[in-house]
This record gives C-alpha cells, sequence and structure tokens, in this order.
C-alpha cells in the first residue's frame, strides 16, 4: 500500500492505494477533471501515457508516499 497527497488549485486529499493502480483511476475515483491541469507526480510531470501506467511502474515503491498534483494554469498565472 501506499499514500498519494492529491493537490488541485482548490483541495488537497492523502488517499491508500495499492502499487498497481494508476493515476488515472485515482483522478476518476475523486472526480477530478484532469483535461485542463498540468499533471504532476512528485514533480515530475505525467505524458498521456503514463496515466495508465501503475505507481509502481512511476517509481513509487510499496510502503511509500507520493505527490500528485493536477493544476490549472491560468492566463494570469505568469504575471
Amino acid at each position: 500500500m501506499i499514500t498519494i497527497n492529491v493537490k488541485t488549485n482548490t483541495t488537497r486529499r492523502a488517499v491508500i492505494k495499492d502499487v498497481t493502480d494508476t493515476p488515472r483511476s485515482v483522478f476518476a475515483e475523486l472526480g477530478i477533471d484532469t483535461s485542463t491541469s498540468m499533471v504532476n507526480i512528485d514533480g515530475a510531470p505525467l505524458t498521456a501515457s503514463d496515466f495508465n501506467k501503475s505507481f509502481e511502474e512511476l517509481g513509487v515503491a510499496d510502503g511509500g508516499t507520493a505527490s500528485m498534483a493536477a493544476i490549472v494554469k491560468a492566463d494570469g498565472a505568469n504575471a
């Protein structure tokens, strides 16, 4: 089991998952739309194919903790 700290612009949640779960399944379970977000896990950007990889494949060891963020970048964010 692993702990995934999920962050968005408006929420922060910690969920307990298995290393065989995927980022896509976690976002779907939490009802988070990632279509307009920059998504990363422990600071590393996720590509479209990474969403279907297991957390183990993405480098999260069993018993570990990871931070996964889905942040919407608004036009004024660079100011």
